[in-house]
């Protein structure tokens, strides 16, 4: 097996999301790899909403800073020494592959097979799809 020293896991609160976090935990620790926990914000998703209810794209801010505390504790618990967090913000479809995957040199990105967003993936495909077929390393989907 190909050894993987940086695991991208891209999360975003969804039931898929946690079991690829789940997932990437026992493969980062058997690596030794460093692990990023990425969470990207699509504020375009938030917009229509945010007419109504300013505070909305505050309170998402504050749901994935609390979420990606989370899974940082539960990673350093679970014996992984080198952990990182990253919050961004645009479309995950490019932000995770122009992005992330660069600045870290990701060997492996473990992702859901969906995610929350429900409307973006009827009108341009799933993020997962894109990660798979674009990504320049490897890359694992899981389903829960």
């Amino acid at each position: 097996m190909q050894t993987m020293n940086v695991i991208l896991v891209a999360v975003d609160g969804s039931e898929q999301a946690e079991y690829a976090f789940e997932t990437a935990l026992p493969i980062a620790r058997a690596q030794q790899a460093q692990l990023i926990i990425a969470r990207v914000i699509n504020k375009n998703a938030y917009q229509p909403m945010s007419s109504y209810a300013p505070s909305i794209i505050e309170k998402v801010q504050e749901d994935a800073n609390e979420l990606l505390a989370k899974y940082k504790k539960q990673a350093e618990e679970a014996g992984i020494s080198d952990v990182t967090v990253e919050l961004v913000y645009g479309s995950p479809k490019t932000k995770i592959i122009r992005d992330i995957v660069p600045k870290y040199h990701v060997d492996l990105i473990i992702t859901g097979a969906t995610g929350l967003n429900a409307v973006e993936k009827i009108f341009m495909g799933s993020v997962s799809e894109h990660i798979a077929k674009t990504a320049p390393c490897s890359v694992m989907v899981v389903r829960s």
